[in-house]
């Protein structure tokens, strides 16, 4: 039964990094000297709605009732930013002063900030909350249009509004016409990524790259200046399959929270490239206002570090617990709030100070005492993050030539087709979307289906210094990705042999 209440209420949300929040709006009018005053420990953007309300309500044919309005958003204890109150607020104020009527006994969730003409905006983070107000069984789902990327991607059900007019007429004339919001078959990867057939004369990056693909290992390019390092970098993100639909959430959610209603729904998996300048805040993210670094932004894809060698040992350190957890972690007022950094990493830069280490003929002039102190910032640790080194040369004048030729086929197809059943194999054997490179498992052995001659082979090489406990299982996790790949069932030494190559470096 619709009428007057004396306190009406209704939902909206909010967002704090990944984590959404609802909130219950309670709207109470009363008589009195005209005030406006809104309670629950809210910042200044929601404290001062006040003027967008009442233009918004009088552009819309509405008025800001006499006496005391009283707005409390609850949970009090947890501090609320963000104008996406707005459109609740308004409605909720419509409903307690009785201008539209109140729909008692249901459910109203809105969200969206007002601009002073009425028209309704999208804010930053709304795929996060109507993912969670999604499945908390609402009977009124009210979103700005420019929010509807974001409902496509939560697949809810709800009603998109221009202006605070069109919002309230659900509630009187117009009646809910809910849509059901679902992401469409009609989008399509774009084709222009660089094909792997590009790379001639590098045979071991073209296999470092396939196998860095098909596990989700780490990788580390370190050749002459000019070789195809950014060019490998490129090709990666090609024969990478495409997002599946839970996914392109996922991805979207992270860009919306930074880019806000701009951000563009893709099947892309993410390249975020950052250089030797990245600061840590712009890496991880900023703490104060809990917005995703280009750690987060690269979720489910590839971060590029060019020129690695350059960069400051301090901030390569800081990238070392999100490789290995998946997850960025922010502190503010004493509250973690994490991010999530499932990527694949891939540096690149020059082996010694003047790049020609690799080279033929003695090209490099580089001391074994220079070179030392130009690869000293790849600590250890760091280098015990990486699952795949490469070496890259200087590239030779009939592959150069062949790189540009045409009519070459392209291979990217094919190789996406065996990587993408490759994950095929790993996810069904872990019982989820993991990887060789990150699945934990206190049977590592078991879980990988690794027999007792190959974990016994593995130890020999280790024994001889080739590599470390951690680089024992990195070799593990590898060989296992080749063997995957190659369609086969079990590990063999030779698959064992090939990741300790891959493993080897002179760092």
């Amino acid at each position: 039964m619709s009428g007057k209440p004396s306190v009406a209420r209704i939902y909206s949300g909010f967002t704090k990094g990944t984590d959404s929040f609802i909130s219950e709006l309670e709207v109470s009018v009363t008589p009195g000297i005209p005030t406006f005053s809104v309670i629950g420990l809210c910042d200044s953007s929601i404290r001062e709605s006040q003027g967008r309300l009442m233009s918004a309500l009088s552009s819309a044919g509405y008025r800001m009732p006499k006496g005391h309005v009283t707005i409390n958003i609850s949970p009090a204890y947890m501090r609320k930013s963000g104008s996406g109150f707005d459109l609740a607020m308004a409605m909720g104020i419509l409903f307690a002063s009785g201008q539209i009527p109140y729909p008692s006994g249901r459910k109203v969730y809105s969200e969206g900030e007002l601009s002073l003409d009425g028209s309704v905006k999208g804010t930053p983070g709304a795929a996060l909350r109507l993912n969670k107000a999604r499945s908390l069984g609402f009977t009124h789902i009210i979103i700005p249009e420019e929010e509807r990327n974001s409902a496509l991607c939560t697949g809810l059900s709800g009603e998109c509004v221009t202006d605070l007019k069109q919002a309230c007429s659900i509630f009187g004339f117009k009646g809910y016409s809910p849509e059901q919001f679902m992401l469409g078959d009609d989008l399509m990867p774009g084709s222009d990524r660089i094909d792997i057939s590009m790379l001639k004369g590098q045979e071991k990056t073209k296999r470092a790259l396939i196998l860095s693909a098909a596990g989700f290992h780490n990788m580390l390019l370190l050749g002459s200046p000019g070789s195809g390092k950014t060019m490998a970098a490129g090709i990666l993100s090609g024969i990478l399959p495409p997002l599946d639909r839970e996914e392109i959430g996922e991805v979207y959610a992270i860009r919306e929270a930074l880019d806000g209603p701009a951000a563009k729904i893709s099947t892309e998996r993410p390249v975020r490239c950052i250089g030797p300048d990245i600061t840590p805040g712009k890496l991880l993210g900023s703490s104060a206002s809990l917005t995703p670094g280009e750690m987060a932004l690269a979720d489910h894809g590839v971060l590029f570090a060019d020129e690695i060698m350059e960069f400051p040992s301090g901030v390569l350190d800081l990238i070392r617990k999100p490789l290995e957890e998946g997850e960025v972690r922010l502190f503010r007022d004493g509250v973690t709030y994490t991010f999530p950094s499932r990527l694949i990493f891939v540096g690149a830069g020059n082996p010694c100070k003047c790049g020609m280490y690799y080279e033929p003929g003695s090209r490099c002039k580089c001391t074994a005492g220079i070179r030392k102190r130009y690869t000293s910032k790849l600590s250890g640790p760091f280098l015990e993050r990486i699952d795949i080194f490469s070496e890259m040369r200087s590239i030779g004048k009939e592959d150069m030539v062949l790189m540009y030729a045409e009519g070459a086929d392209s291979e990217n197809p094919s190789v996406k087709e065996k990587i993408a059943k490759c994950w095929e194999t790993q996810n069904r054997r872990y019982g989820g979307k993991l990887f060789n490179s990150n699945v934990n498992s206190a049977n590592l052995s078991e879980a990988m289906e690794l027999s007792k001659d190959i974990l016994s082979y593995c130890s020999e090489l280790a024994s001889k210094g080739l590599f470390s406990a951690r680089g024992y299982q990195k070799t593990l996790r590898l060989a296992r990705t080749i063997a995957d790949y190659e369609g086969r069932d079990d590990v063999t030494k030779e698959d064992v042999s090939e990741a300790a190559v891959f493993r080897a470096h002179e760092l």
